[in-house]
Formats: structure tokens, sequence, C-alpha cells
């Protein structure tokens, strides 16, 4: 029932269907950081533009030890992380003749002060492989009590590529590094060897 409610409030936030590169640039941005359907409420730091309208490219993390992160803000004291929700792709879709090979991931959920509150580590199969070739994954975490600031860690281990929002950056995406615990900002490099900041598609749901 929990995941049938989430499911109905992501369906009435945005449209999920995929066009990778959207033709318009002008897509209407949404100002609120929430949105909310009974009880459950998602914390996005995107654009909140229709994900069939946004201008997506799919990037794996640098390094091994990197992920690609991004920062929320509790709405209100005594709020509960209940899941978290991941647009990437393994790679595979139904035009491929092998099988997808196994491919390891993981999630951190880490406070202010990027200490770890929870690690989720899973096969991508029930997550990110789908015949489409994209898939929007809900990751059930146990419920975590949060307060104030905290950050989603996704890593991909260069093999899962994680949408990037290419337009309205909204400066709470990172690539975090677990060796150096240390927070860069979040960018892809272009053709020309330059780098514009992105959002990373990952939005947590509570409640």
């Amino acid at each position: 029932m929990r995941k049938l409610i989430l499911i109905t409030a992501l369906l009435c936030y945005t449209t999920l269907c995929f066009s990778c590169l959207a033709e318009d640039p002008k897509a209407e941005t949404a100002t609120s950081a929430t949105a909310s359907q009974g009880n459950i409420t998602v914390l996005k730091q995107d654009s909140g533009t229709d994900l069939s309208k946004m201008n997506l490219s799919f990037v794996v993390s640098p390094t091994f030890g990197s992920a690609q992160t991004v920062k929320f803000t509790a709405p209100n004291p005594g709020w509960k992380l209940k899941y978290v929700l991941i647009v990437a792709t393994d790679g595979w879709n139904e035009s491929r003749n092998e099988l997808p090979k196994s491919l390891p991931f993981a999630v951190e959920i880490r406070d202010a002060n990027l200490s770890v509150l929870y690690h989720f580590a899973d096969a991508q199969f029930p997550y990110f492989t789908n015949a489409t070739g994209i898939r929007m994954a809900d990751v059930e975490i146990p419920d975590i009590p949060i307060e104030g600031d905290f950050f989603v860690s996704f890593y991909g281990y260069r093999s899962i590529a994680l949408a990037a929002e290419l337009q309205n950056s909204t400066g709470g995406s990172y690539l975090y590094d677990k060796i150096t615990h240390q927070l860069f900002e979040g960018v892809v490099q272009t053709k020309n060897n330059q780098t514009i900041p992105v959002n990373w598609l990952i939005r947590v749901a509570g409640m």
C-alpha cells in the first residue's frame, strides 16, 4: 500500500516518459522543491520540469570511489525518509541479443556532516534493467528520522549511468569522494572540454 501511494504521488507530480534530449529548452520550470500526495512528500533538487521535456544525459561516476550525490532538507521536524527515487540505466534494452550482466550499485544516506546513516547495496536487475533501457527505481529505506540537511549518494561504479539534467541547475548536486570525504560540484564535461553544472535525477520521499 505504501508503495502504491508513493507511485500515485509521483505520477501526479510528473509524467514518467522519457525523451532523453528534449527539443524545447524553454520547458516550464517548477518553483516548489516538494510535491505531496496524501501524507507522502517527494523532495527534489532538479528543476521540476516534466521528465519528458528535460534535456537529459546519462552519466557514470568518474571513479569507482565517487558517488553522484544530492543534498536535501527535511521539510519538517520528525520527517522520516522512506524511499529513494533514481532515474538511471544499466545500458540494456530489449533490442540487445544478450542477457544483461549483473552490476552492483549502492545508495548511502548521509547526515549534514556526511556521516553515514544508512547503506544499501544490491544488483541492478530489479531496479535499473528495463525493456526501454531507462527506469525510475524506488529503493525502499527503513524509516529514518531526518532533521535538517542530508545527502543521498548513488554509487554506479562506472557501470550504471545516472540521469543528469543539463539545464536549470539548482546547485544541489555534487560528486562525493569517499576516499577524501569531500564534496565537489556536480558537473559533466562537454565535447569542448568545458564543464556544466547539472541536476542529478535523484529524489526522495517520506512522511
